[in-house]
């Protein structure tokens, strides 16, 4: 069995080097184009004393450029370090002093916080050596920054053609299983923490991912593997990712693609304009959409049914990881045409734990089933996923990163030995139902107790987002002089909706328990989640606080 995504992706360019692997405004790459552009920047990099081992940050928004660069990256085995482009300066250095990196990718707009991030690194492990520098649309040429002993900077043109002595046929590289990615979290809840996967296990944790959504079995081999992703009969897969590549659903899902042969279609636009993306939806012909819950697919849908007038969309799949879609979101989804809908529960660290698919509107309401080698523990680590009534937390025990980076103890208590087995949990409680499927309950980090009764934010939000005027809803507790904790929650109305907290307050009275009930409820006019629909609960806490004070 091949072992590494280079290995497919080469043999996938050799068999099929005119179809289209990369569109972007930024530059489009056939897949004889991308293979020959990635080896030809491995070549350069590894002249440059960049090889098996080296660590390479991407401090980058998705672009052609940035696919290249990865794909150069698991050619020489070195390892590709996802960082949110977003971070200012002292952000950057602090997450660079975790990876140490040899080389640092950035977009010219980000030279102010690079260069911050290099005074504060100077004599350090984790100052890089090596700079590449991606062009911006629009952005003026001129010096890529200031000269600095011991940093060389180059231009990513610099590195994608042939240099003098170079060969024009670059040597063939043989990258295997133990290949490593880095993938920062989020941070939502604290540092953020650099997770190692080996790229072996997961291309193998991504099988069923691949194959199992185009009605394809698990090939055996490489050469199947090719086979499936040359056929003619296999339908054409134009996969654009709305989230960041720094994030790891959208680079999986972009991995995935072109382990089918297929298209990876880029919004060089590092904001969200639905216009502009529904445009692109349908002049590329994107039949596949990974979007990060309501958040973002709430205006794409306003701006695709402008766009549309009426016409079925080339959509043929939307896939949400990390935020759900409500069920009203999903119904505007499926009257664009036949497009099959998946929320998946995964994280950086592992999974995916469950997965809730509906192909049209009478499948509704969505509901999630256990993703194989997923389980249910309750709080003596036993399984009770067969246990209808049963609460326990979600855990996945198939493959697995090695862990976070420099962090033995964190990685310890994240992925338990259970039995002789490592388990991975992200802290979701639900709880198991009569018919083999499973109810979301909230993470267990974040149940409220409250005079000693749990409450389970998850069911709290469901139950809100049931009304008509809510449009995104969030529970949480808050420190309670009398209860220990209080419940509170933050919502966010449809535009125009005339709805007050006490409007809502009464709408919870018949559908959960009166403990339940927030004791602080404040309207907002968005709970600003970020592209993967993630929400800092830090800050937003200290604004209701304020608030109530």
């Amino acid at each position: 069995m091949y072992e590494n995504y280079a290995v497919l992706w080469r043999e996938i360019a050799r068999r099929a080097p005119d179809r289209w692997a990369v569109r972007s405004a930024g530059g489009h790459y056939t897949y004889g184009e991308f293979d020959a552009a990635a080896a030809s920047v491995a070549e350069d990099l590894a002249e440059r004393g960049v090889g098996p081992g080296s660590r390479v940050a991407f401090f980058l928004h998705n672009t052609a450029e940035y696919l290249v660069l990865f794909y150069a990256c698991l050619k020489l085995e070195a390892i590709p370090v996802s960082i949110n482009y977003r971070y200012l300066g002292a952000e950057l250095a602090g997450l660079l002093t975790v990876a140490e990196p040899v080389a640092l990718v950035l977009a010219s707009g980000a030279r102010a916080a690079v260069e911050d991030a290099l005074d504060r690194l100077a004599g350090t492990a984790g100052r890089p050596e090596l700079l590449i520098e991606v062009g911006d649309t629009g952005e003026p040429e001129g010096p890529v920054g200031r000269e600095r002993a011991g940093v060389v900077r180059v231009r990513f043109e610099e590195l994608a053609a042939p240099g003098p002595g170079r060969s024009t046929a670059p040597r063939r590289f043989e990258p295997g299983r133990e290949a490593e990615l880095y993938i920062f979290t989020g941070g939502t809840t604290g540092t953020p923490k650099a997770v190692v996967w080996r790229i072996g296990d997961l291309l193998h944790i991504q099988q069923s991912s691949i194959y199992g959504p185009v009605g394809r079995d698990v090939p055996a081999d490489l050469n199947a593997a090719v086979g499936i992703a040359v056929e003619d009969d296999l339908a054409p897969i134009r996969t654009l990712p709305l989230a960041p590549f720094i994030h790891a659903t959208a680079l999986f899902s972009a991995m995935n693609t072109l382990a089918l042969g297929g298209t990876v279609v880029i919004n060089p636009d590092p904001s969200f304009r639905a216009g502009d993306v529904a445009r692109l939806i349908e002049s590329a012909g994107v039949t596949r959409l990974i979007v990060a819950g309501d958040a973002v697919a709430l205006p794409l849908l306003d701006a695709l049914e402008a766009e549309l007038g009426g016409r079925g969309s080339s959509l043929t799949s939307v896939i949400s990881s990390g935020m759900r879609f409500s069920d009203d979101t999903k119904r505007r989804i499926h009257a664009l045409g036949r497009v099959a809908i998946v929320d998946i529960l995964a994280s950086t660290e592992g999974g995916p734990y469950a997965v809730a698919t509906t192909t049209r509107a009478e499948d509704l309401p969505a509901r999630f089933r256990l993703s194989e080698d997923a389980v249910v523990l309750d709080d003596a680590q036993r399984e009770v996923q067969h246990e209808p009534g049963a609460i326990g937390v979600l855990a996945y025990r198939g493959a697995l990163p090695v862990g976070y980076l420099h962090d033995p103890v964190t990685s310890a208590a994240t992925y338990p030995v259970i039995n002789g087995v490592r388990h991975c949990s992200p802290g979701d409680y639900v709880r198991v139902g009569e018919d083999g499927y499973i109810d979301l309950l909230g993470r267990g980090s974040s149940v409220v107790n409250t005079g000693g009764e749990k409450v389970f934010p998850g069911e709290v939000e469901e139950a809100l987002l049931e009304h008509p005027a809510v449009a995104d809803a969030v529970v949480f507790g808050v420190p309670d002089p009398r209860w220990g904790e209080a419940v509170a929650a933050a919502v966010a109305l449809e535009p125009d909706a005339d709805v007050t907290e006490r409007d809502l307050m009464e709408h919870l009275a018949g559908r959960v328990a009166g403990y339940k009930k927030p004791r602080t409820l404040v309207l907002r006019d968005s709970l600003d989640r970020g592209p993967t629909g993630k929400l800092n609960l830090s800050r937003l806490k200290a604004s209701i606080r304020e608030d109530v004070q």
